[in-house]
């Protein structure tokens, strides 16, 4: 019985260690954290042809490597759709924006010396001298991103030959990822290893359906952002439907972010513009607060808002734009663990080895 405890106990160590170890070496391993992301978002694609080429179709034979390969080529036409019609445009619209960020700037400035010059609005000169500030580090910050934009096309370039690595190992993670999985916990004696397949399989069922639920939400908010602009013809429309794509993986705070932008650049066309655009901003924000989302991610991420919003002040504290994008499904994974383990007893006794 010694013995057995000192194997299993020598087994978590090595486990603790191969841990300890891969999280030290994460820069090095991001094209294996895209793949896993990939991997949990084309799954259900490649399960989908799988079974109904097998049960539907009768083709039992049919394999698994040859279930992928549609899923890739919808994955290589939607790329090649996202570069053409979203991407180039958005560089060209982006650099249009850098490039007149001084004069947008300078009419912001006339703009807030109006309304504060007025005699029914009277800040404190505090209040004052804060704003313009920061409208002068807005200034200096977009002529610092116009330079380092070049270095930037450098540094995409000399990790295209690591993104060569993300289809291969995706690839791979779909097609033997059940038996790497099963293997990796048969390390473990039963029935632990049936408890640790049971918490490592809700983490994969939660994570795949956040990241493709997100997924449709940030395509719906750039569609319908991108709709809004076009409308109201508001200035850079695809720099402001990508902003909002990218806040709506911050929740609850990410929209009301990437609203202020389109006002800021509406108050530079008239009043009554910027009236129309809070009001259509605040029946996206409610619409997709109130209804869409929790359609989409109300069975998925079950945290108190409470909650979500202390995760995601904490992990912006620490890691920034990534942290707050993290925090959230980070913290439904770390609920999965303690909630499991909290009912370890429970399961043992449901498992009849108690």
């Amino acid at each position: 019985m010694l013995k057995k405890s000192t194997q299993y106990w020598l087994r978590v160590v090595l486990i603790v260690l191969a841990v300890i170890f891969l999280w030290a070496i994460i820069p090095v391993l991001w094209p294996l954290i895209v793949s896993f992301i990939f991997t949990l978002i084309l799954l259900p694609i490649v399960n989908g042809i799988q079974d109904y080429m097998r049960h539907r179709v009768g083709a039992t034979w049919f394999p698994r490597w040859l279930a992928i390969l549609p899923a890739f080529l919808l994955v290589v036409l939607v790329t090649a759709l996202v570069i053409q019609f979203i991407v180039l445009p958005f560089i060209v619209e982006f650099t249009r924006l850098l490039n007149n960020l001084p004069y947008l700037i300078s009419q912001l400035i006339v703009l807030w010396q109006t309304l504060t010059s007025g005699q029914w609005v009277a800040l404190p000169p505090q209040i004052d001298a804060i704003v313009m500030n920061t409208l002068a580090r807005i200034s200096a910050y977009g002529v610092e991103l116009a330079q380092r934009g070049i270095f930037a096309i450098f540094s995409i370039a000399t990790t295209m030959l690591e993104l060569l690595l993300v289809p291969i190992m995706t690839f791979y993670l779909l097609k033997d990822g059940r038996r790497l999985k099963t293997k990796a916990l048969s390390i473990f004696a039963p029935p632990h290893n049936r408890y640790l397949l049971d918490v490592v399989n809700q983490i994969h069922r939660t994570m795949g359906g956040y990241l493709r639920g997100q997924l449709v939400l940030a395509t719906n908010m750039f569609c319908v952002t991108l709709i809004v602009a076009y409308i109201y013809d508001l200035p850079y429309p695809l720099v402001l439907a990508l902003l909002a794509a990218i806040a709506e993986w911050i929740p609850i705070i990410g929209p009301i972010v990437s609203a202020v932008p389109a006002i800021v650049l509406a108050s530079l066309v008239g009043p009554a513009l910027v009236v129309k655009v809070v009001i259509t901003y605040a029946l996206i924000q409610l619409i997709d607060g109130q209804i869409v989302m929790p359609k989409i991610m109300g069975h998925v991420i079950k945290l108190h808002p409470l909650v979500i919003l202390t995760v995601i002040f904490v992990g912006g504290y620490f890691y920034g734009i990534i942290g707050m994008m993290t925090a959230v499904p980070l913290t439904a994974m770390l609920q999965i663990v303690l909630t499991k383990l909290w009912y370890f007893n429970s399961f043992y006794k449901k498992d009849g080895t108690v």
